[in-house]
């Protein structure tokens, strides 16, 4: 049994945060005088503070979920987001995964044993969930707590981005195996556009975060050598 996901996040809107973050941004230590020193800060304090509150959606300290989208085995793809408050969300989603990877018997619903799939899951989505789930209070299910708390190599989790090469310098972006592997990749949409896209159109991350479950559930059948899925070349 496989649970693919894969989530989105945010940059902090926590004002005391982004305090503390201008209070560390600081010309290069090669300017040295106070005219050169204020004339850097004024040409480029902006831009460094949005870069360093942008840099927090990598931290789960910081950041937070926008949405979780997930399918198990070859099924629906799910979502769950944070309109509704980001603990509300996990709990959901926790609640929705027990539901669907459960084994009933007559003494009620056992949980199965699965396998957590996801490009570099191991280390960005299962951690980032596990932390953001700490920082609500809202225990995971039994099987994500399994992987949360699992080796990379453990059996209960499949990272396509460390089966494709445990080597950190030979290891692909999902967008890079997709074109190697002739899958779809993610055209004119990526990461980078969440943030500023999130409050506008939050259907349009969803649906982003929903194709990268589907990309990854296929990258994850042609590492393993299941050439059942057809073979969609890019265009």
């Amino acid at each position: 049994m496989l649970l693919t996901l894969d989530i989105e996040t945010l940059p902090t809107s926590d004002s005391e945060v982004i305090a503390e973050l201008a209070e560390g941004i600081k010309p290069p230590g090669t300017i040295k005088k106070k005219e050169s020193i204020d004339a850097w800060m004024q040409e480029n304090f902006e831009s460094a503070l949005a870069d360093a509150v942008a840099k927090t959606s990598f931290s789960s300290l910081y950041g937070s979920i926008a949405c979780i989208c997930y399918a198990l085995d070859d099924g629906e793809v799910f979502s769950v987001d944070s309109r509704n408050g980001e603990k509300q969300m996990l709990e959901s989603f926790y609640k929705h995964v027990t539901e669907i990877t459960g084994i009933e018997h007559h003494t009620g619903i056992a949980s199965a044993n699965y396998t957590v799939v996801g490009h570099n899951v191991a280390g960005f989505d299962l951690p980032f969930i596990k932390h953001r789930s700490i920082i609500n209070q809202v225990r995971p299910s039994v099987g994500l707590l399994k992987a949360m708390n699992a080796k990379p190599w453990d059996s209960c989790i499949a990272d396509t981005m460390l089966m494709w090469s445990s080597d950190p310098h030979k290891r692909g972006s999902m967008d890079r195996l997709c074109k190697a592997f002739g899958i779809k990749g993610k055209g004119d949409f990526d990461g980078s556009m969440v943030a500023e896209t999130w409050p506008v159109d939050p259907e349009k991350v969803i649906s982003y975060c929903k194709d990268d479950v589907t990309r990854t559930r296929e990258m994850y059948k042609r590492i393993t050598f299941d050439f059942s899925i057809p073979l969609r070349m890019v265009a």
